[in-house]
């Protein structure tokens, strides 16, 4: 029998269930609000904090791709749909999502900013660990292409040598100094390549163990024959990413709360302790906003002093980290 009660019934229905923590019943009352009237974004809004809740992430992202074309100034709605991505293993979209939340949040002056905060610099996070991925299996390529081609060439080099001359032992002797002195060279070059923190060394160490070979060979064209490779310490060739270096990731107290990214001029709120990159916080004064973009509270450019220590930091941690400029 179909339902009496208006779409707007259904949802406060709804809203009882999920108070109750009854979300499957409440997922059904918001599903027959949006059948009655699929033209209502909270509906699907609310349905989506239900999905969340239960760990449905597609139907999260499903939802709340309805509220955001029905509600282009949806908070909600793309802050569900970050947290459902980066759930779902997309940082970038996730990111993307949830800057647009925070972007739309601190315009509606929204009690959700803080919330916004802690996921956004999540997302970011691993948005990082996902490029600092991509980067590692960039370096871990080029090591074996490279470190193979070195071995291809001495070993050409060895195969045309004289092995009836007198001098053949001198010659192989100086042909692998030259393999190991172009080796080191190689290595030296590719350390600067740094490896980010323990967040992305499971991923290192299943690329080394899907890489080492019995033979240690890494060229494409190298024979896979042991017979065929140099009676010599093939270690060098083991690795396919060298030894780990400093982490990669730049400290959150370092990070502007608005654009989230390394500050080079940080002003504190003395109403909140709160620091923010002065060109951004006075953009954020610029459109009328005049209160703290985290805390919420009154704040005017003179409430705001120069954090010289907090500059140091960030300059300290630039020179030393010239990789942060892109995080």
């Amino acid at each position: 029998m179909a339902s009496t009660l208006t779409a707007e019934q259904h949802k406060l229905r709804g809203n009882e269930f999920f108070k109750a923590k009854d979300l499957d019943q409440a997922i059904h009352e918001y599903s027959t609000a949006i059948v009655k009237d699929p033209k209502v974004a909270v509906y699907y809004q609310n349905r989506a904090n239900c999905y969340l809740k239960l760990e449905k992430y597609v139907n999260v992202v499903s939802d709340c791709e309805r509220v955001v074309e029905l509600d282009k100034k949806s908070v909600k709605g793309y802050y569900f749909m970050g947290k459902a991505q980066l759930e779902l293993g997309q940082p970038s979209e996730a990111y993307s999502r949830l800057k647009k939340s925070y972007e739309l949040a601190l315009e509606q002056r929204s009690a959700f900013t803080k919330d916004i905060v802690a996921v956004i610099s999540e997302a970011k996070k691993q948005r990082w660990i996902e490029q600092e991925r991509r980067r590692i299996a960039q370096v871990s390529d080029t090591y074996r292409y490279l470190s193979g081609l070195i071995e291809r060439d001495i070993q050409h080099q060895i195969d045309a040598l004289d092995k009836n001359s007198s001098d053949y032992e001198d010659c192989l002797t100086d042909l692998r100094s030259d393999k190991e002195e172009r080796l080191k060279q190689l290595e030296a070059m590719m350390q600067r390549a740094e490896i980010p923190d323990d967040n992305v060394r499971p991923y290192i160490e299943h690329k080394r163990s899907t890489t080492n070979k019995d033979n240690g060979v890494f060229s494409p064209e190298a024979s896979p024959n042991p017979a065929n490779t140099m009676d010599v310490d093939q270690e060098p060739y083991k690795k396919p990413i060298l030894a780990p270096a400093a982490p990669r990731e730049v400290p959150d107290y370092l990070l502007d709360k608005i654009t989230f990214e390394l500050m080079h001029d940080p002003v504190t709120s003395i109403k909140s302790g709160i620091s923010y990159e002065r060109n951004t916080l006075l953009e954020h004064f610029s459109y009328g906003r005049m209160f703290d973009p985290v805390a919420q509270v009154p704040m005017t450019e003179r409430d705001i002093i120069p954090n010289r220590a907090l500059k140091e930091a960030c300059e300290d941690f630039l020179a030393k980290n010239g990789w942060a400029v892109d995080y």
